[in-house]
Order: structure tokens, then sequence, then C-alpha cells
């Protein structure tokens, strides 16, 4: 729920262990109260950006990098991280990219460039190797890629979890998630594979605004993602 603007100012600023933001001087913290402290000055600067652009009321939902380093400082490192774990598993064992399509061929072949290609990193990469299907029937994932997928997303750092967590609830696709949180894909790749079936069917029966306005977001929020890992990692 939107919040009346409290602050004059938003600003980033340095703080023991790396860089913050200020309202009116005062450093903010968390929804959960832990220091917001990333490790780079252009995250903050970008933090910060979000917070100044806020009209007389401040919206979250409208503050996109604030809410991921939120997930990032209260939950990524904190007791609801397993239960947040599981989820990301659970994904994994009915993920979008391993149920292909039967017809037509032109969409098979498309979700075959594209969902092969991951599936094959998954094995070499990590030595997960998920069954794949054709239509809705449901195929039981083997339990030691399960286990593997469990203990290598247990073992992400907070910062690379909370692009897994976040790619995996957008997609649908825990294995994509981990392809972005790997760099693997960037935010445009993901959007493909994970839109590959919306985006025929536009393409095929026409435009549909209901159907293209939530692929931009998808996009967007995708884009967003990819920026918060981008700026974690970005030098002064």
């Amino acid at each position: 729920m939107p919040l009346k603007r409290f602050y004059k100012q938003a600003a980033a600023g340095t703080a023991p262990g790396g860089y913050t933001v200020r309202l009116d001087g005062r450093n903010i913290k968390t929804p959960l109260q832990h220091p917001l402290i990333v490790p780079t000055a252009a995250l903050a600067a970008a933090l910060a950006a979000e917070w100044e652009v806020q009209a007389e009321e401040v919206d979250p939902h409208t503050m996109p990098l604030n809410q991921l380093v939120n997930t990032m400082l209260d939950k990524a490192t904190g007791h609801e991280r397993s239960a947040m774990n599981a989820e990301v598993v659970k994904y994994a064992g009915s993920d979008l990219v391993c149920y292909f399509a039967t017809h037509p061929a032109d969409l098979v072949a498309r979700q075959e460039a594209l969902w092969h290609p991951l599936l094959g990193w998954m094995s070499d990469e990590y030595g997960i190797v998920l069954t794949t299907a054709q239509g809705i029937r449901y195929v039981n994932q083997p339990a030691e890629s399960i286990a593997t997928v469990q203990k290598r997303v247990g073992a992400l750092s907070p910062a690379d979890f909370t692009v897994v967590q976040a790619v995996t609830g957008l997609t649908g696709s825990a294995v994509i998630a981990l392809a972005v949180a790997a760099g693997r894909l960037g935010a445009q790749q993901a959007y493909e594979a994970a839109g590959v079936d919306e985006t025929y069917q536009l393409e095929k029966w026409g435009e549909d605004k209901i159907a293209r306005d939530k692929l931009n977001r998808l996009l967007m929020e995708l884009e967003t993602v990819e920026k918060f890992r981008f700026l974690m990692n970005e030098k002064a």
C-alpha cells in the first residue's frame, strides 16, 4: 500500500561494509529492520533514484530494485530461505522447459531450439539430467537430479538466490532461472525461452492486448532482475 512521502531528498551514500541509501541524511533499513547495505555504489545510486522519483506517495510496486534488495537482505539470508529453496526445487520437478508441444511442428522446432540448449547446459554444468515429455503428460524427474538441484540452489549466494527466486516465479522454470543467475542467459533470452508459446500464438492468430501486455511485463521484470545482477557486480 502506498505511503505518504515522508522525506525531501533521497541520495546514495557510504556505510560500514558498503553503500546505502539516505533519506534526508538518514540511512534506511529493510522492512525487517536490517541495515540496507549493498556492495556497489552503482546499485545504491539506482536504489536512491527509485526513492527520489516517488511523488506524494511512496509506492513499493514502482521500486523493483529496492524490492529485490529487500528480498536479498531480509529473506535470502534468513530463516525463510529453506522454504524458498524448496519452492524453487518444486518448480524443477515440473519445469516449463521439460514439456514440449506435440504440434504444430514449427512451434515444437522453436521450443527445441530454445530449450534443448538449456537442458544440455544443466547436464554439462551441474550434472543435472531432466526428463522431457510431449504434451501435458506429467513425468517424474529422477530423484538424483532433483537432489542435485536442491544442493545447487541451497549453495547459491544471497544475491544469486534472489535472482533465481525472482526468475523462477516469473517464468515457471528453475532451469531458466539458474541460467540467468549464472550469466548463461540475459533478460531477452530468458523472455524468449519463457514466452515461446505465447509469442507463437500471437504470431499465428494475431495480436491480443492482454496477452501482449503480459509478455511486455514479463520482459520488463526480467530486465529489472538483469539490472540488479549487473549492478550487484558493477565496479566503481
